[in-house]
């Protein structure tokens, strides 16, 4: 009994000035909050935590908890009382070594002549009551208003029913006795009771449980959800915004009444520093996000419970319309006009005016996209039009605030005006006249092929080093081959790739390949966010050169304002070896054929079907394990055969399927370089469609109605209502679609304890049903959808009454 309370780590709960009683119970995961019983059947405590490396266990008394709730069973107020000093329990030995006098360890065992030890401060937090009245740490607690205190519940019972008293405190210093003067306070004082919620972030005031553990004054605003429009975590856990666009913000007040006053898209620099490291600050600027979420400020109740929220209106929204071509604003002309570093190199030098950084905001997780922020180096194709080529990795999809910055020095905004299926590349676009006169130019892209020993320059932008320009030489060029992600999002597919041999390139995430002799453009350097490693937080990204000749055809499209109808074939090619497909039945005249057609080629190599999209044109035609023969009766053995189908409804093809060889016409599937258009916000969950890489990994679709995430502490995440599951039904009501998943919402009727049943099937085809309750107050419906007349470009619909 009376053990010290164990440290969980500085971004855990941890009690404090409370004893534990610790016993070798052994309990298991999820024990925590059991009663512990005495023989006679008293509860004495309750498991509060364990460690893992061993069958400890430790158990919370009761004394306080009796008490609050003997309050309110007589509907009066739980006070605490509370001087911001933590004590720990100490032993005589350990008492001796830093004071104690004999004469005082006399006095206290003589008084209980059972105790084995004293109260010891161990953190006095600056400007609290312990502090001003000049409390140290190492002080010995000898007593308080005149009684002997050597433990935690005669601790706890004098402050809590002196709030708002001075008592005399005796603590003892170097074999020295001092009385010290010291205020009781009231602990909820100083307990945040209020959060906001905004652009994806969540602040409140610094909790004294976290003030405690770094020995710091409860004062300041915490950023406990460090997302989207504050993604600050390079300082690491534990952020405190020192100042709000040039204003000090002591307090979340503070914060609210500067944040609230900042336009929407407005622009301003956020000061922070890190309670694990006070002495470094940081400063990042933000892009205030109105448009996409709400800010609410949640007030906990006491007399209901529940958080009241209320809802904060933005100010008069910073027009993303500053001017118009012909306006004549020459002063607007002027100031966003630049000009571009200088390079004595020709071929760089040549380059520089036709790339720019491309910053993308994702404020909702879909897609199974894993960051919220994204950056990277896109390229000018087009200067007259402002259409810029750039990896997905870096744009995977319409729904987010798009930027685009030129020459390091001016940032506009941009929209998407393609996205391609199965390539890894999105063509975005800004209005030209917001550059005012900067001389940027369209990129001139090679029509020649990439081979393996070229000598190519890698362009890149790397934050906050500027640009980068190094010599590259293409090791390797093959069908590229990137494994399936779980859950599933964008992969470019049916195409060959290049890897180059450069020390450090992986530290280029997307950049420009070019000429190193005249700068034309042969390439973009593109990557892809893969799975984590085992054990590891972060994603693995695949880094690879794909070939500018595979931008042409939506270039030109776009060059003449018309918009790119890309038709691709619904399957994922793989490679297989001609002995491969002998094995497979392919017979001897055939590959007398293939070795003809490939004797220029370096690998001699045939295309099997992998994978067949589900609810693709082609997927009653075509069958994975396909071996593909000829197309429109040439023949076909590389992914760049293919290109030609762009245009194409429909093609012949020839094919080696069950060790014979058929012939069999497959649609293709019409494309206009669109993502995603409508997603619903539901218990925490994010529905929508399934994309595109979702029906890539799964033969059946049993809904359309596809969960692409769901939040940490959300109804939907409490029910286990995870990424990758089908919704087929909302208590007995079939949702297909997501009309129907809105309507079955619309009339859900809820059980009386608030909970309702749902039907899902995942990517696995099996069916099961979870049961979730519903909390509308903290995790509205909410519909966002493509709309093209709303300034952002998307409309938010509110489902809640």
């Amino acid at each position: 009994i009376d053990r010290n309370v164990p440290d969980f780590g500085p971004m855990a709960y941890n009690d404090f000035n409370t004893f534990y009683l610790q016993a070798a119970s052994s309990s298991s995961g999820g024990s925590s909050g059991s009663p512990v019983i005495d023989i006679r059947g008293n509860a004495i405590g309750m498991q509060t935590a364990g460690r893992n490396q061993s069958a400890t266990d430790f158990f919370m008394p009761l004394d306080r908890v009796k008490r609050a709730l003997q309050l309110i069973q007589e509907n009066k107020p739980v006070e605490r009382g509370d001087i911001q000093v933590q004590f720990l329990f100490k032993p005589f030995d350990y008492a001796r070594r830093i004071g104690l006098s004999a004469a005082t360890e006399a006095k206290i065992r003589a008084y209980k002549k059972s105790e084995v030890g004293m109260l010891v401060a161990e953190t006095v937090l600056p400007d609290g009551p312990g502090y001003r009245a000049g409390m140290i740490a190492g002080d010995i607690l000898v007593s308080i208003g005149g009684q002997i205190v050597t433990g935690f519940v005669q601790f706890n019972e004098i402050l809590d029913g002196s709030i708002g008293k001075t008592l005399s405190v005796v603590v003892e210093r170097d074999g020295q006795e001092i009385e010290l003067q010291v205020n009781v306070e009231d602990l909820d004082r100083i307990t945040p009771d209020k959060y906001l919620s905004f652009g994806g972030a969540v602040v409140h005031d610094l909790s004294y449980q976290l003030a405690r553990y770094y020995c710091v004054p409860v004062c300041g605003v915490f950023l406990s959800q460090p997302y989207g429009m504050l993604p600050l975590e390079d300082a690491g856990e534990g952020v405190l915004i020192r100042s709000v666009d040039g204003h000090l913000t002591p307090t979340l007040d503070d914060f609210i009444r500067v944040i609230c006053q900042l336009p929407d898209g407005a622009r301003f620099p956020v000061v922070y520093y890190s309670l694990n490291d006070i002495n470094e600050v940081y400063v990042y600027v933000a892009e205030n996000e109105r448009h996409w979420t709400d800010m609410d400020l949640f007030t906990r109740n006491d007399h209901t419970g529940i958080w009241d929220r209320y809802t904060i209106e933005p100010p008069q929204s910073i027009s993303s319309n500053i001017g118009t071509a012909g306006s004549g604003d020459q002063q607007y002309l002027s100031e966003n006009t630049v000009q571009f570093t200088v390079s004595s190199k020709p071929a760089v030098q040549q380059i520089i005016p036709s790339l720019v950084q491309v910053h993308f905001y994702i404020p909702w997780m879909i897609n199974a996209f894993p960051v919220s922020r994204r950056t990277g180096t896109g390229l000018i194709v087009d200067a007259e039009r402002g259409l810029v080529a750039v990896s997905r990795s870096i744009v995977p999809f319409e729904l987010g605030d798009l930027s685009i910055t030129v020459a390091e020095s001016l940032t506009v905004p941009a929209r998407v005006a393609y996205l391609h299926p199965t390539l890894n590349f999105a063509i975005v676009q800004y209005d030209p006249w917001r550059l005012g006169k900067t001389p940027v130019k369209s990129a001139r892209l090679s029509s020649r092929r990439v081979n393996e020993g070229d000598q190519l320059l890698l362009h890149a932008y790397i934050d906050k080093k500027g640009l980068c320009s190094v010599k590259a030489l293409v090791s390797l060029v093959e069908p590229m081959s990137i494994p399936k992600h779980t859950p599933p999002r964008f992969r470019s597919i049916n195409a060959d790739w290049f890897k180059l041999d450069t020390r450090d390139v992986q530290k280029y995430n997307t950049g420009v390949l070019g000429s190193i002799s005249d700068g034309e453009v042969c390439g973009l350097w593109v990557s892809y966010i893969g799975d984590a490693s085992d054990g590891e937080d972060t994603s693995n990204e695949y880094f690879y050169g794909m070939d500018a000749r595979l931008l042409l055809p939506v270039v030109e499209k776009l060059r003449n304002d018309e918009v790119p109808e890309i038709r691709v074939l619904g399957v994922e090619f793989t490679t297989i070896s001609l002995i491969e497909a002998r094995h497979l039945g392919l017979d001897q005249t055939w590959v007398s054929r293939i070795r003809e057609h490939s004797r220029a080629m370096r690998h001699r190599q045939l295309l099997m079907i992998s994978r067949v999209a589900c609810d693709s044109m082609c997927s009653g035609t075509l069958e994975p394990l396909d071996i593909v023969l000829e197309m429109n009766g040439s023949m076909v053995t590389q992914n760049e055969d293919f290109y030609a189908i762009y245009g194409m409804s429909s093609v012949k093809l020839t094919v080696l399927r069950n060790m014979k060889v058929i012939s069999v016409e497959a649609k293709t599937d019409q494309d206009f370089g669109t993502d995603t258009q409508r997603i619903v916000q539901w218990a925490g969950a994010i529905m929508h469609e399934p994309h595109l890489a979702v029906r890539q990994q799964c033969r059946k679709m049993p809904s359309k109605v596809y969960v692409s995430y769901s939040a940490y502490g959300s109804p939907a995440y409490a029910a286990d209502l995870a990424p990758t599951s089908f919704i087929t039904h909302i208590g007995d009501v079939a949702t297909p679609d997501l009309d129907s998943f809105i309507i079955a919402l619309r009339d859900l009727s809820a059980s009386e304890d608030g909970f309702t049943y749902v039907r899902i099937v995942g990517m696995d085809m099996i069916p099961e049903v979870i049961s979730l309750k519903l909390n509308s107050h903290y995790w509205p419906t909410i519909e966002i959808v493509r709309d093209k007349s709303v300034e952002c470009g998307w409309n938010r619909i509110h489902h809640d009454s």
